[in-house]
């Protein structure tokens, strides 16, 4: 018997391996398998069985293990990613690793060690001897590692001519980082002696206290309910060793029993509140019934719930999700920030307990693997998450939901696949014949035309939910300061205008909350010589640097390769000592801000302040005890609700203009209808007060108004009139390389075999990247186009290109991306 298995590689096809028989019980479609290709062992998936091994004309290798009992993916998923792989133009291999948790794979690795023979001609070999510098300080490392450090242009074949040489020796070894279930050891009585008399017949026995100490506190725990405690708790409850333990298990007098112990991200949340008792609107009954109606007849449906900031929303979500729980069938729920996760858990828990498991990025592998085994085995029937979740491995699906469904973060960039979450939710819904909720307060462009021309069914909430007086609560009053303006009346001195200085300071004052932001992180983005305009550039990527000060001068980072270097203090070109910091980040408001209100507390929520696993949760809770301001950046301005928050302030409403991308307009207007959202939630009214040098642009007079149709209908002409997005789909493909001009080549000779397959597309570029160069590797891209509802005409001509072109040479790489976000 042969199986056809797919690998987690740019290589587009499956392979044929024979199956030996002890291997056949258990080599099931969906299951992971450790095969050999070529000269390495890779981890595979079983997609289906092969054709009869006589029939092939060529000799086949066998499967070397069966790594699953239960298939690691279900007979959906494989169909899913299938389809992802068809639709995003790339490998089924790659789409199925997305699907899979990491640590969940073997493969083999060269292990790299230096020899003691001389150098010889590679010590003048510029990577040779860079090469043998790296094993110099690294004795033992493999070649994965050292193209980590050394960048990718360390090809195999030259480790093979220096290992031939004998300067340096290569092993091939198994590579099993592989996650398992966590484990704790456990003690009980031995059988003979768990009678309730008999730890007092064991005590006369003994003669160590220690060991007396701990039968004790066994009896103890069992006639306090825990029959098999930890041996941890044993050893902390009576101070004895493990050599203590050790010889009452030798003496048969006690047991050790391991038990599995299940690494959750929620152990660290606190007990949810209980769910608040309260009816519905009649709007939110309307949505609800039209949702229920398909949960109900087991029918496929996509609703576009477009309700207003505060309307209610993730109440019909939960009842939406009870129904579906009550036919027994599972459900997932993504959001689109991790920050977002503790929350949205919190209030699902309240009605579903813990039969919840969480899949986000800042989890670690353990927390993952056992989130996804339990949503494999059925334990956990709700998956929550951003992106990734909408790939959780459960069966008789449901229902979807897509909260904030315009979020670009919904979008994956690096690696392949670079699917579309929400995207990919309608087409699993629809496998499924699940119901799948789009909701936003500002949906994209492309969800309202969808439902526009009934694709999708649009299901209004109108008005904010009531407090607890019954009062609906009003949407918050906006006041537009023209920064302009505002400098001539000698009003603006910093970050922060007088008229939002008072209104921060009031409300601190009042004991009421703000969110302030602004979407820049750091504190300068550019350092600039007064003298002759010199800004320092990281060396690695084309993009000025960014000072950041915890105290002191600070450091320059970039913000796109991590690299970090001191802050000058004389120019390096003309020597000047007038370095200018231009621009305001988060952490420049930060400062002012201590100026302003110097009583007041103040949290900055950014990707510095957060990049430690619980550092949303953490931040937030702060807030959700009382700080007076919560200061960041865009992802504070996703669906955070907090009844204290009267103000919101936007420092900087132009910076999304600044980009020359289609969807600029369409994500300043979302972002800025977003976090005004955010204030008066509850009893107490909500102040905005927008900061801008563009009062009159079209993103920002609409969403001062909350006017999301007034938007829409001044961004579709413009839509239309260039195919974009909904009134057509586009792609990008970029090309990246350590060489300008072979890049610059690969994307020409690319882009000519896409004209020759193009059709009716339309075929742009290929230019340099909007940023040229990004750790070191020069970008160019190449847009395509096509007019109307379908993107077949596109995938064709990129499917055909990639098979024309094959793969591009070592240290070179063609990403494929899709209906991309952007074309920069």
């Amino acid at each position: 018997m042969t199986v056809n298995v797919v690998l987690p590689i740019p290589v587009d096809r499956a392979y044929t391996y024979r199956l030996p028989d002890a291997m056949a019980d258990a080599a099931q479609l969906g299951a992971r398998v450790l095969v050999p290709l070529r000269n390495r062992h890779l981890t595979g998936v079983i997609v289906e069985e092969g054709p009869p091994a006589d029939t092939l004309d060529f000799a086949v290798k066998d499967v070397v293990d069966v790594l699953d009992d239960v298939p690691a993916c279900t007979n959906e998923l494989l169909d899913l990613t299938k389809w992802i792989a068809d639709y995003y133009v790339c490998t089924w291999g790659e789409a199925l690793k997305a699907a899979l948790p990491s640590g969940t794979t073997v493969e083999s690795q060269r292990e790299l060690r230096r020899t003691d023979a001389e150098p010889g001609d590679w010590a003048n070999h510029s990577v040779g001897r860079r090469i043998l510098d790296d094993l110099a300080e690294r004795p033992g490392t493999t070649l994965s590692a050292m193209r980590k450090r050394l960048g990718p242009a360390v090809p195999l074949a030259l480790v093979r001519r220096m290992a031939a040489d004998g300067v340096l020796d290569v092993d091939t070894t198994l590579s099993d980082d592989q996650v398992t279930a966590k484990t704790a050891t456990h003690l009980r009585f031995a059988p003979a002696f768990q009678r309730k008399d008999a730890p007092a017949e064991l005590i006369e026995q003994l003669r160590g206290e220690k060991q007396q100490a701990v039968i004790r506190a066994l009896a103890g725990f069992r006639e306090a309910g825990t029959p098999e405690p930890r041996q941890a708790d044993v050893v902390e409850h009576t101070d004895a060793a493990y050599s203590t333990i050790r010889s009452l298990v030798d003496k048969g007098m006690i047991e050790k029993v391991e038990k599995e112990v299940l690494r959750s991200p929620l152990d660290d949340l606190p007990a949810p509140d209980p769910p608040p008792n309260h009816d519905l609107l009649p709007a939110q009954q309307d949505a609800l019934d039209a949702v229920t109606t398909s949960v109900d007849a087991h029918n496929y449906g996509t609703f576009l719930l477009h309700g207003i900031t505060g309307s209610g929303k993730t109440e019909v979500y939960i009842r939406a999700l009870k129904a579906v729980r009550e036919q027994g069938r599972t459900g997932i729920i993504l959001v689109p920030e991790i920050a977002l996760t503790p929350q949205t858990v919190q209030r699902f828990r309240s009605h579903f307990g813990d039969r919840i498991a969480v899949l986000h990025s800042q989890m670690n592998r353990g927390e993952r693997y056992d989130a996804w085994r339990r949503l494999r085995t059925g334990d956990a029937p709700i998956a929550v998450g951003p992106r990734s979740a909408v790939l959780a491995p459960l069966e008789n699906l449901g229902l979807i939901v897509v909260d904030e469904e315009h979020e670009s973060s919904y979008k994956q960039f690096d690696p392949a696949p670079r699917y579309h979450a929400r995207d990919v939710a309608v087409m699993r819904a629809h496998r499924n014949d699940a119901v799948c909720i789009l909701g936003s307060a500002t949906p994209s462009l492309e969800s309202t035309m969808n439902a526009r021309w009934g694709k999708y069914e649009r299901l209004a909430l109108p008005e904010r939910v009531p407090d607890a007086d019954g009062e609906a609560a009003a949407l918050p009053e906006v006041t537009v300061l023209d920064l302009t303006l505002q400098r001539k009346k000698h009003q603006l001195d910093g970050a922060l205008a007088d008229p939002l200085r008072d209104a921060i300071r009031t409300r601190a004052e009042r004991g009421e909350q703000t969110i302030l932001l602004q979407n820049r992180r750091g504190y300068a983005p550019v350092l600039e010589c007064e003298d002759c305009g010199w800004a320092p550039e990281c060396g690695a990527c084309s993009v000025t640097l960014t000072l950041h000060r915890d105290g002191g001068r600070g450091r320059l980072h970039c913000h796109y390769c991590g690299h970090t270097t001191g802050t000058p203090q004389q120019c390096p070109d003309c020597g000047g000592h007038d370095i200018s910091q231009i621009g305001t980040g988060t952490q420049r408001v930060e400062e002012e801000l201590a100026s302003v209100a110097p009583d007041a507390t103040v949290l900055r929520m950014d990707r510095d302040t957060t990049s430690r696993k619980g550092g949303h949760h953490r931040i937030l809770q702060q807030f959700r005890q009382g700080a007076d301001v919560l200061l960041g950046t865009q992802m504070i301005a996703k669906g955070l609700d907090f009844g204290q928050v009267t103000l919101v302030g936007v420092v900087d409403a132009d910076v999304g203009l600044l980009f020359p991308d289609f969807r600029a307009e369409e994500r300043t207007f979302q972002l800025l209808t977003q976090v005004a959202g955010r204030a008066g939630r509850a009893d107490l009214p909500g102040e905005v007060i927008l900061q801008t040098r563009n009062p009159d642009h079209p993103a920002i007079r609409h969403a001062t108004a909350h006017d999301h149709e007034g938007f829409v209908e001044d961004e579709l002409p413009t839509r239309r009139q260039f195919n974009y997005p909904p009134f057509g789909h586009v792609a990008t493909v970029e090309f990246r390389g350590p060489k300008e001009q072979r890049v610059e080549r690969l994307a020409e000779t690319w882009t000519d075999q896409l004209r020759r397959d193009a059709g009716p597309v339309t075929v742009m570029g290929p230019e340099p990247a909007f940023i040229q160069r990004v750790k070191k590797q020069h970008r160019f891209r190449t847009l395509l186009r096509v007019q109307g509802g379908s993107a077949h005409p596109l995938q064709t001509a990129l499917r055909r290109t990639r098979e024309a072109y094959g793969t591009p040479p070592n240290g070179y790489h063609v990403a494929i991306d899709v209906d991309a976000m952007g074309v920069l």
